[in-house]
This record gives C-alpha cells, structure tokens and sequence, in this order.
C-alpha cells in the first residue's frame, strides 16, 4: 500500500455530509473550540493578523527566498490545510495523552476511541514512517517504548510531532526552510527523547558497499507524480528523487526545488530496504519490490511506491 493524502480529502468531505457544514466550520467547532486550540486557522486572513511565518525554499544559488503560493487549494485542507503553533499542537497531545475530555471536563471523544486510534492497523515495511500505522497515527518502537506522531512538510514548512503514551511525554518541533527543516526537527525530537526519558533513538546501520546487490537495483524507477534514479560509481549508491516537469507545472504552490542525490546504503537482512545517509533526506528508509523471478521491480520512497522503468540510470 502506499500512503494516500487523498484519503484525507475524501474524510474531510465525508465529515462535510454528516456534521451538514462546511469541513473547517466542523473542525473549528468540534476539536478547536471545546480543546482551547485558539491558535489554529484554516484561512489565511485568520493566520495573518496573528504571529506567523512563512516557508522558505533555497534557489539554484542556495538563497533561501520565501516560498509561494503560501497555502494550497482548499480541497487540502483536510490533509495539510491547518496553520497552528508548538503551543496549540501540545494542547493537542495533552488531548491525544489524556480520556478524551477537555480541559473543561466536557467530553470530546470516548477514552477508547482514543486508544483505538493508537493501535496498529496495518503494518509498515522498513519505514521512516513508523511500524504500523494507527488511524492517522504513525506508530513506531523507539528503544523499547511505543511512539505515537505524524510528521509533515508543505510549501517550505516542516513539522515533527511525537507523542509516548506510557511515559504522558509529547514533543513538538517546527522549522520553515528547506532542505534541512526535517533533519533539524528530527534533531531536536531525538534530543528530546533521550534527555527527558532516555530514549535513544538512532539510524541503522547499513552494509558495506556491495557491487552484485548494487547492480540488481540501480535504473529508473517513477510513479504518478515523480521519478527516481538509483546510480553507482563502483563504490557506493545515491538516490534521487524528482518531481515530473508536467506535475511542477501544473502545481499553483511552489514545492521548492528537487533534493540532490544522496548516498544511500542497504540494510542488513535481505538486502531489499535501504536507507539514506546523507543530505535532507538523511535516515528515511525504504525497500525496493520484486517480481516472481526475484527481479527488482520497484521501490518504496516515504510510503509511496515506483514502478521500474528501466535498468540503466540517465
């Protein structure tokens, strides 16, 4: 399966036919107002006459230059539409940590509703995502303990939010520049773990280079809306990932620019998942598919599945 950001379109216009209002009145008056998340906004007018900011991207000179369009077509909005702050978002874990009332004491959802959204519905093959996913939760073994966030990027904005349930711990971390805004809050979330509950979190290690395994895998891989090129130069492998021109073209955001090739190395066991070392990139792992015949046949890129196309890299 691959992860579908229209499903979360589809949801929000489900929750439009059965609360008979608009999606971002239902949320305002369902989650935002009973929970006191006074700092979330769906439409920028509201978002600009308080303290915000704006994502930045770098161009072809590395300047970073402030990202446009600044949010995307309200058709998103169920899925990336919302503007919010560090101080809204733990608001929102203290919910997620709590049984389901409000601050207030009124009751929002049923504490098991909460709980079943934290246990696994499906499981995950080596992603950076989790190890299963929850409902709408990524849920991931750290160390020993039970993770619990959903991270995300759009327009030159990144976040990381992780909640750890057993130890009523939650973090939060935003950045608005690419391509280092993931890193940076990855940085930060791993920084908290370990100094406030001794959580260690660390990449895997991958294999030592591999000229046989490397040539089962290098070509051309794409899907709907990108491509991706795996190369080698006899000593170790780089990934790169590119949005199609006709897909940039159409898009009425500015996605930033493509993130350049990065090494990337396999990991122990069959050999077929991978992991990036390097770059803004750096730790997301994925693995690559086979056919019958045991031929590679497609890749994994955070969540999302390419078909391949060719066996040689342009």
């Amino acid at each position: 399966t691959s992860y579908s950001q229209a499903g979360y379109s589809l949801l929000g216009r489900v929750i439009e036919k059965v609360a008979g209002m608009p999606y971002e009145r239902a949320i305002a008056s369902l989650i935002f107002e009973p929970l006191g998340l006074s700092h979330s906004f769906f439409a920028p007018i509201d978002a600009m006459t308080r303290r915000f900011v704006v994502g930045h991207n770098p161009g072809e000179d590395g300047t970073l230059s402030v990202s446009r369009v600044w949010r995307g077509p309200r058709c998103r909005n169920a899925g990336a539409g919302v503007a919010s702050s560090v101080a809204d978002q733990l608001r929102w874990a203290r919910f997620h940590l709590g049984d389901g009332r409000a601050e207030s004491g009124d009751r929002i959802l049923p504490p098991e509703v909460l709980h079943q959204m934290q246990e696994p519905t499906a499981t995950l093959r080596s992603s950076s995502l989790g190890d299963a996913i929850g409902i709408s939760w990524f849920l991931r073994d750290v160390d020993g303990v039970r993770t619990v966030g959903h991270s995300g990027s759009a327009i030159g904005q990144f976040a990381e939010f992780l909640m750890v349930s057993e130890r009523d711990f939650a973090v939060v971390a935003l950045s608005n520049a690419g391509p280092d805004g993931i890193p940076c809050n990855q940085a930060i979330v791993r920084w908290a773990l370990e100094n406030y509950l001794g959580v260690v979190d660390r990449d895997q290690e991958p294999l030592p280079y591999d000229e046989a395994r490397a040539r089962e895998i290098v070509g051309n891989y794409e899907n709907d809306a990108m491509t991706c090129t795996i190369r080698t130069d006899g000593a170790g492998l780089t990934l790169e990932a590119q949005l199609k021109p006709e897909i940039r073209a159409a898009l009425d955001t500015d996605p930033g620019p493509d993130y350049p090739p990065a090494a990337i190395g396999l990991l122990p066991g069959d050999g077929d998942e991978y992991i990036i070392t390097e770059g803004g990139m750096k730790g997301l792992r994925g693995f690559f598919t086979r056919d019958k015949s045991g031929a590679v046949v497609g890749v994994d890129l955070a969540g999302r599945l390419s078909k391949r196309i060719s066996t040689t890299s342009r």
